[in-house]
């Protein structure tokens, strides 16, 4: 069963696309990271390590590419992808009429399960802080 959704020029695609959007990922990831607590104590003195690297090493021609030309052309591929994808099978049309019915009849649990998710990444943060100070 070869769907158009499911092609190794698809898969090649998504691979492609996270490999444009990581770079700009992971420097920003070490940039939020840096600021969870003081520089001595890790995670953060890796962040700033890797933080102070980057100012220093990538000039604005070069921050340019990673966090804006790599992810339009990221973006620009991955709808070009969907686009195409979505023409051609009508498999992935019906499983996704299907999957918005679904999540129409059961939306409480939906808006339930994501105030539960919501609740837990506050909590586990709440916990970070409070074992840190």
């Amino acid at each position: 069963m070869n769907h158009p959704a499911s092609s190794p020029k698809l898969s090649a695609l998504a691979v492609s696309e996270w490999l444009l959007v990581l770079p700009a990922a992971l420097l920003l990831a070490a940039a939020a990271l840096r600021q969870l607590q003081p520089r001595q104590f890790e995670p953060a003195r890796t962040s700033w390590a890797i933080f102070e690297w980057t100012t220093k090493h990538i000039s604005q021609a070069g921050a340019a590419w990673l966090f804006l030309i790599l992810p339009a052309v990221a973006l620009a591929a991955g709808f070009a992808g969907i686009a195409l994808a979505w023409r051609r099978s009508e498999a992935l049309r019906q499983d996704t009429i299907a999957m918005f019915a679904s999540l129409r009849r059961h939306f409480a649990l939906a808006v339930l399960g994501a105030g539960a998710l919501l609740a837990g990444a506050i909590l586990l943060a709440v916990v970070a802080h409070i074992i840190t100070d």
